[in-house]
C-alpha cells in the first residue's frame, strides 16, 4: 500500500526534461530522433500546465482507457514544423470519438528518442496522468514493433493528426498493415503526424506493457549526466546502468547503404589491442562485432558516445575521426523472449545470425561470428 501511495505522488516536472532527454537519447540506440527539441517542447508544456502525474497501470481502474501516443514520420521535418498541443490533443480526441470512450491516462509507445518526451507534453496538454510504461522499451523504427503486437492486441484504430488540422482514422486487421498504411499517407500529411494507437484498458496494459520504462529513462539520464560532469566516475555510472563497455577508439570508416546516412556500417579502431570493432546500423545501431566476434545485438541497446563529452551520437551524425565509447545497455527482460525475434531481434532487420549467437539478452558476451 505504501508503494502505491508513493508512486501516485510522483510528478514529472520541467526540471526533469534534461534527464529524460538524456536517458531517451541513450535508449534510442542511435535512433529515435534528436531529443533536444523534444525536451524544449516538454519543458514548455510543463511550465505552462504544471507537472504530470506518473502512475502505474494498477493505480487506475481496471476498465479505464489508456491511449498510447507518439509521433510518426521524419524528425527533420518535425523540427521545422514543431508539434504543439493541437496535434496530440486532436489525435487523442479523434480516438475517443471513434471508440465512444474517454481516456483516463496516456501511455507511451516508445520510451526512447523524441517519443519518450512527447507523451509527457501531451499529458500536460490534456491534463491527464501518464502510465509509467510503453510498448518497446527502446527505439524501434516501426509502429508494429511492440509487445502489444506480440500479445495479439488489436492495433486499430490509429488516429493521425497533423499541424494544419487534418485528422485521419485508419483501421487494419494487424500491426504490420497499419504500419504500411500510416507510412503511405505521411507524404500527404506533410511528413509527420501525431498518433494515438493501440487503445487498451488499464488491466490490459498491466498484463502486457513494459512497465517502469519512463522511470528507467529518467534514471539513465541522471547517471549519464553525472558521468559527464565527473569523468572519473564513468565506470560507476555504467555499472549503475547495468551496462558494459564494448570498446573505445576512433571511427575510421562510415559506409552507407542505399545513400541513407543512418544505414550501413561503422568501423572503429579499438584502442585496446588495436582491434577493429564494427557496428551495423539501420535507423539504430543493431549489431557489434569485435574482430569477428559478436559482442552485442538488438534488442540490446548499443550506444555510441563521444569519448570526451559522453553524449550519444545518432546514426546520421557518426563521422570519421570521432573518438568514441561504445556501450551496451540491457533491453527490458521481456524483449529477450525468443518469441520477440521476428519483430525485435536481428532477423527483423535482415541480420542472419546463427541461432546460438542470438542470445536471450541480446548479446551479453563475446561469441564468434562464423
Amino acid at each position: 500500500m505504501h508503494r502505491r501511495c508513493y508512486l501516485s505522488r510522483v510528478r514529472i516536472s520541467a526540471a526533469d526534461a534534461a534527464d529524460l532527454a538524456e536517458g531517451a537519447a541513450l535508449l534510442g540506440a542511435g535512433g529515435g530522433g534528436d531529443t533536444t527539441h523534444g525536451a524544449a517542447l516538454m519543458r514548455h508544456a510543463l511550465d505552462r500546465h504544471g507537472p504530470v502525474r506518473l502512475v502505474r497501470a494498477d493505480e487506475l481502474a481496471p476498465d479505464a482507457w489508456v491511449i498510447p501516443v507518439a509521433a510518426i514520420g521524419a524528425v527533420s521535418v518535425m523540427v521545422e514544423r514543431l508539434p504543439g498541443d493541437t496535434e496530440f490533443v486532436a489525435a487523442v480526441r479523434a480516438m475517443e470519438r471513434h471508440l465512444g470512450v474517454r481516456a483516463a491516462a496516456l501511455h507511451g509507445l516508445e520510451a526512447a528518442g523524441i517519443n519518450a518526451l512527447l507523451p509527457v507534453a501531451a499529458a500536460a496538454w490534456l491534463g491527464l496522468p501518464l502510465v509509467d510504461a510503453d510498448g518497446m522499451g527502446r527505439a524501434f523504427p516501426r509502429l508494429d514493433q511492440t509487445v502489444f503486437d506480440l500479445a495479439g492486441l488489436p492495433p486499430a484504430p490509429l488516429a493521425l493528426a497533423e499541424p494544419s488540422g487534418t485528422q485521419m482514422i485508419i483501421t487494419a486487421p494487424e500491426g504490420a498493415s497499419l504500419e504500411r498504411l500510416a507510412r503511405a499517407v505521411l507524404p500527404a500529411l506533410g511528413g509527420w503526424a501525431a498518433t494515438a494507437q493501440w487503445p487498451m484498458r488499464a488491466s490490459t496494459s498491466r498484463r502486457h506493457a513494459l512497465h517502469g520504462t519512463v522511470s528507467r529513462a529518467l534514471r539513465l539520464g541522471r547517471a549519464l549526466r553525472h558521468a559527464r560532469r565527473h569523468a572519473d566516475e564513468r565506470d560507476r555510472a555504467l555499472a549503475h546502468m547495468n551496462g558494459r563497455r564494448l570498446g573505445t577508439g576512433v571511427v575510421i570508416e562510415v559506409r552507407q547503404r542505399g545513400g541513407a546516412a543512418h544505414t550501413g556500417t561503422v568501423t572503429i579502431e579499438n584502442t585496446a589491442g588495436r582491434r577493429t570493432l564494427r557496428l551495423d546500423m539501420a535507423d539504430e545501431y543493431l549489431l557489434a562485432i569485435d574482430d569477428g566476434v559478436v559482442t552485442a545485438h538488438v534488442p540490446e541497446i548499443i550506444a555510441l558516445l563521444h569519448a570526451r563529452t559522453w553524449r550519444p551520437i545518432f546514426t546520421e551524425e557518426v563521422a570519421v575521426g570521432q573518438h568514441v565509447d561504445v556501450l551496451a545497455v540491457p533491453a527490458p527482460a521481456a524483449l529477450g523472449d525468443p518469441a520477440t525475434r521476428r519483430l525485435m531481434g536481428p532477423e527483423a532487420f535482415g541480420l542472419d545470425l546463427p541461432d546460438d549467437l542470438v542470445t536471450a539478452g541480446g548479446g551479453g558476451g563475446a561469441r564468434p561470428c562464423a
